[in-house]
């Protein structure tokens, strides 16, 4: 049931990454207002010991759809399942 409610998640952040990009919008006066869709930076993320994979796909999947680095810090008790996730994602990204 977890894996389920986790793939919802991720498949829902999935449709939103090809929906993220720059705006033009109209300024009163002399100005031009932009908005870029750029990386910011490195998100640190900590899961917690309860519903780990759940908590993967909730954190991993926007700093991802935005093309941000992520650096996850799981528990001692539930390190696998981030690890089996992120071998999951290396091979679909790098076949």
């Amino acid at each position: 049931m977890l894996i389920g409610f986790a793939r919802f998640a991720l498949l829902h952040i999935i449709g939103w990454a090809d929906k993220i990009h720059g705006l033009t919008v109209q300024a009163d006066g002399p100005h031009h207002v932009q908005t870029l869709h750029e990386p910011i930076a490195v998100a640190g993320q900590i899961i917690p010991w309860n519903f780990p994979l759940l908590m993967y796909s909730w954190k991993v999947g926007p700093a991802l759809a935005c093309d941000n680095t992520l650096v996850l810090k799981t528990t001692e008790q539930t390190q696998l399942s981030a690890l089996y996730v992120s071998k999951l994602f290396h091979e679909v990204i790098f076949v």
